[in-house]
């Protein structure tokens, strides 16, 4: 009865003992052509991760484990080695930075500028390279330190006016978000000023970096959403309302379609005449188009046509209700799902705004015909509802 227990065990050990060999020779082809500028501290990680590895992989067949192992302890052994020797090489090119640092602090020959630009830069050296043998790290950055200090003896001043600077900084930002925080649009044509204000802050910028900055970015950043989002909801009543005001010449093309699919002749709207002033630019192109399409669209209308307006007209309905409700009915999921899709792909290319999809749903509907006036009388009460859904605004 212990015999599938038994297999399995020894599967177990067998893999084991290919995983401890697979990563004796991983660690084998890295010690056979060492980068020349390897650092210490990544090889440490290697060594600390190849022991937690190695441990994982246990129990290994008994007969086995025993080369395996010297195996492992050889290579570690060898890892051991370059990394002291990388080690003692940065600390060599360390104790070289120390002995710049020092004939600088000495070299009354040069300006003190000039010299403390040339420490700057042995400090950048300093911190690119690795770090050196335990022992020694400590004091050798100790020494560098204080070669430096020396030099910068002035920094303390320097740095007070800085805090000073980074203080008066801090105040001034803080005093432009609570100006923005306090400011709620409640026309479209305000965006200029959200603009505005988002300059002032870059102006501002960099923050010092601290918990306090941290703190106003986070909310300044919340304030902008939230004022951006307020815009477009503006813009997007805006737009409903523009919608509103050209009804006259929809219902003038909901006639003149009628007309045509009743009596076969083609007539244009004339959007003047309609209005009684002229019509919005955006919708200029789809009235032209509403008008084409009673020259180019045959009548009877064939089932193929009907079918075409009708999903044309459905379709522009989901959408309008993503964007008023957020949701659709569940027998409208398919088109949901390929409206989804369609404006992922067009948000590769270029973000749309709420407000610019509801001007594009509305410029397809002023263009979708010639359409059978009782196909329109199925939408229009929905179409109605959604569109006065969009243009509710919250109370500032």
């Amino acid at each position: 009865r212990l015999a599938p227990w038994r297999d399995q065990l020894s599967e177990e050990r067998e893999a084991n003992l290919q995983a401890r060999e697979a990563l004796c020779d991983q660690l084998e082809n890295l010690l056979a052509q060492p980068a020349e500028d390897a650092d210490p501290d990544v090889l440490r990680q290697i060594r600390d991760k190849a022991r937690h590895q190695w441990r994982h992989y246990s129990p290994v067949p008994r007969e086995r484990s025993e080369s395996v192992g010297r195996r492992f302890g050889v290579i570690r052994h060898q890892l051991q080695a370059l990394i002291d020797q990388r080690a003692e090489t940065i600390a060599a090119q360390k104790r070289d930075l120390i002995s710049q640092v020092s004939a600088l602090r000495s070299d009354e020959s040069q300006p003190l500028a000039q010299r403390i630009h040339l420490t700057k830069q042995l400090q950048q050296q300093w911190r690119a390279l690795g770090r050196a043998p335990k022992g020694e790290e400590q004091t050798l950055w100790k020494t560098f330190r204080h070669e430096c200090d020396q030099l910068f003896a002035q920094r303390d001043a320097h740095k007070t006016e800085q805090a000073a600077r980074q203080q008066q900084q801090l105040d001034e930002m803080q005093a432009l978000i609570d100006e923005m925080d306090s400011w709620q649009p409640i026309e479209a044509s305000e965006s200029a000023t959200l603009e505005r204000f988002i300059e002032q802050a870059n102006q501002l910028e960099p923050l010092p970096r601290n918990r306090r900055s941290e703190g106003m970015q986070r909310r300044m950043s919340g304030i902008v959403r939230a004022r951006r989002e307020r815009l477009n909801r503006l813009a997007v009543a805006d737009t409903v309302q523009q919608w509103h005001a050209i009804m006259p010449l929809v219902s003038a093309h909901l006639t003149a379609d009628q007309r045509y699919l009743d009596e076969g002749i083609p007539s244009n709207v004339d959007a003047q005449a309609a209005l009684g002033t002229s019509l919005p630019t955006a919708f200029n192109e789809a009235h032209n188009a509403r008008n084409q399409q009673r020259h180019s669209v045959a009548v009877p209308l064939s089932d193929a046509d009907h079918t075409r307006i009708a999903d044309s007209l459905a379709r522009l309905r989901v959408h309008l209700s993503m964007l008023a409700v957020g949701s659709v009915r569940q027998s409208d999921e398919p088109l949901r799902l390929a409206i989804q899709v369609e404006r992922l792909n067009e948000g590769f290319n270029q973000e749309r705004s709420r407000d610019q999809e509801v001007v594009d749903i509305l410029v397809a509907l002023l263009a979708l015909g010639p359409m059978p006036a009782t196909l329109w009388d199925t939408e229009v009460e929905e179409l109605d509802n959604l569109l006065s859904r969009l243009a509710r605004v919250p109370l500032p």
